[in-house]
This record gives C-alpha cells, structure tokens and sequence, in this order.
C-alpha cells in the first residue's frame, strides 16, 4: 500500500462521534442497550492552484497549475456508529464499532478504492475508578484542539483536490497535528472538572509525502505513550496533551514527541480559542509524516492556532488562522517547507436539528527554507446530515 493511501486510513477519518452521539438512537433489550448514530456530508470545493509556485518539498499537498474542483468529503468523513453498553457489578462496559469511509472516488466503478477506516475498542470502569479503553480509537494527543477546528462542518484545507484523500485536512498541518486513531490500551478519569488520561499504543512508521522525510519501520521495540490532563469551567476549558514513541531505523534511532497547550473561553454565544504546540521528530500535520529528513533525522516543530466564532439562533459565523514552522534537519536542502500558514472563514447554518449547510473561504500558504512560496485559495459549499 502506497503512502497516500496510508493516509487516507489511518490520518483523517471522521471524529464526528462527539457531534452525533447525542442524537444517538438506542435500544434497551436483556440488560443491553444498543445505539446507533451516524453522520454523512458532501462538499463542492474550488481551488485557485498557485499557476507558477516554487518548489516547496513537504507542503501538505497544495495544487498547482490549471484550477481544480472536487465533490467530496470535507473534514470528516462518513461515519456509522455501533454500540453496545451493560453494567456488570456496578462497572459500565461498552463496546464501539464505527465505520468511517469516505464517499470520494476518481476511478470508474470505484476503482476498488480502500477509502476505508474504523474504530473499534470497548471500556470499562465507573466514576469512581476511572475508565479502562482497549482498542482502536483516536489518539489523546491533539484531541481537544481537532474537535474544536470549525472546519469539523466544512473543508478547511483541501488535500490533493484533483484526487481528494478520504478527508481534506481542515485546520492539521497550520497550528496543529491531527490525532490519529491508534491501537491503544488507555485509562482516563474526570473528577470535580479535572480530567486525565493516559496509556499506551502501538508505534505508528514513519511516512513521506513528498516531504523528502524517512519512510519505513519504526522498530517497535517499546510501545508508545501518550496523556492528557484538562480542568473545565463554567466559561471553557483548558487542556494539555503528549505523545512519544521510539523511531529506531537502520539509518538513526531517535525519540517523537509532541506537547500542545489549548484554551477555550465562552463568553455568551461567542467562543475564543487559542493553541499551540511543539514538536520533535512528530511531523507537522499528521502523526509521523515527514516527521524526519532521508536520513531519519528528526525535524523539529511547532505552531499556533487562533479561533473564534459567534452563533445567532441556528447559525454559527466563525474564523480561524494557524501556522506550523518547521526547522531544517541535516540532510534537507533549502527548498524545504519552512512554514505553513491559513485562515479560514465560514459559515455553518442549521436545519432541524439535523441538517447543516456549510460556506468556507480558506486562504493557504506554504513557504520554503529560501523564501519560495505556493499559495492556494479555496471555497467550498456543502451540506451534513447527523442521525
């Protein structure tokens, strides 16, 4: 399996169970109730490509040359949820199967696509003791920031817009990197509005995008570690979150890890968000993509992201901008991305509870080591049914 494809599996899938699990559908039978939600979107997006862009190795998949359209899935994917939950001996177990494709395809006859991703894990625990998840879900680290990108209901950046990935990148690679869903055994807690998590996962291999970045086994001779601690408020939240793992190749062994820092306040229906984030060997906008030069030396990291948004009755105005930096490693030369920037505009009106029409406007630029630039500007239009 290619790279690209990789990618589409396992980066950018749907983290819409937040959205949809209230409007879940349940069935209690012997003990049991069973529930279901889903979440399905399609978005018309136009890019203006940069038509004469300098060379910018590791750029999260900007167009150049002739414009391009593309009607497919914005952020988030589709996404169909299963669920399963009990008590047994005053200790709340759930199981969870979501199916997360997208419903973008080139090919004729769908070309035998493996635009495909799920979770699958279950946990048990209760309020006092905590909660014990073994399975595939998403990741801790970046969680918080992800689920608050307004591009969650939109695009944000698109991603290869003339064969669109499972998903377009949203707000990942300018001011964060995306949360990936990871094979993990992970205890969490909540307490009086501090709540914590923490475990381990299975090493994820390192990956190139053009990035001229290291691409091959990660050695997995010690599982990675990832944690979370958050303190909620009446007025927002405020959030840290880590992850490290061992990257031991024939060419360099060496530590990624990656810290953010994420600040939510509310003041009535208007919501200001700021994060950031630092990085070593950990990538820019997905986990473990281009995270290293040819050599596997590791690329250091960092960025912020800015968001506000203000809602009136059913519609929500919002704007975002985010920047990633990142430093040369030995073996890269001066056409390497230097730093990636976007800002983001959009408006996301609701329709009975369960319809959500979309308009974003994202203006996107990335710049190389000696001053080379590629810039796009996109606008899509689009709409989401949750159930």
């Amino acid at each position: 399996m290619n790279s690209i494809n990789k990618f589409k599996i396992s980066a950018l899938g749907s983290i819409l169970f937040s959205i949809t699990a209230a409007q879940a559908v349940e069935i209690e039978s012997k003990g049991y109730t069973f529930g279901f939600n889903g979440y399905v979107n399609t978005h018309l997006v136009y890019v203006n490509c940069d038509d004469n862009p300098d060379n910018v190795a590791g750029n999260a998949l900007l167009c150049s040359g002739d414009d391009a359209t593309s009607v497919s899935n914005g952020y988030s994917p589709a996404s169909f949820q299963f669920s399963a939950a009990t008590q047994k001996n005053g200790m709340d177990i759930k199981a969870v199967l979501a199916y997360e494709p997208g419903n973008t395809d080139n090919s004729a006859f769908n070309g035998g696509g493996d635009n495909k991703a799920y979770r699958a894990f279950f946990t048990v625990g209760n309020n006092d003791i905590g909660t014990f998840k073994a399975g595939r879900d998403y990741g801790v680290f970046g969680i918080d920031i992800v689920l608050q990108d307004i591009s969650l209901g939109g695009v944000g950046a698109p991603a290869l817009v003339t064969t669109p990935l499972n998903t377009s990148l949203g707000g990942a690679g300018y001011g964060y990197i995306f949360a990936d869903r990871l094979s993990q055994l992970t205890y969490s807690f909540a307490k009086n509005g501090i709540s914590g998590a923490i475990g381990v996962f299975q090493p994820l291999d390192p990956v190139t995008f053009g990035g001229n970045g290291f691409a091959g086994d990660s050695g997995s001779k010690t599982p990675g570690l990832h944690g979370k601690l958050r303190y909620d408020f009446d007025s927002g939240f405020v959030s840290t979150t880590f992850l490290s793992q061992s990257v031991d190749s024939p060419l360099n062994d060496y530590k990624a890890t990656g810290v953010d820092l994420t600040i939510v306040y509310n003041i009535g229906d208007t919501s200001v968000l700021a994060s950031g984030f630092s990085a070593e060997g950990l990538g820019y906008y997905g986990l473990l993509i281009d995270g290293s030069d040819s050599a596997a030396n590791p690329r250091d990291s960092d960025g912020y992201f800015l968001q506000a948004t203000h809602k009136w009755d059913n519609t929500k105005l919002g704007i975002n901008y985010g920047i990633s930096n990142v430093e040369l490693a030995p073996e890269d030369t001066a056409i390497q991305v230097k730093q990636q920037s976007k800002i983001t505009l959009g408006v996301y009106h609701t329709l009975w509870s369960m319809v959500t029409l979309s308009a974003e406007y994202s203006n996107i630029n990335a710049e190389n080591q000696e001053g080379g630039e590629i810039k796009n500007q996109a606008i899509s239009l689009g709409a989401a049914l949750s159930f």
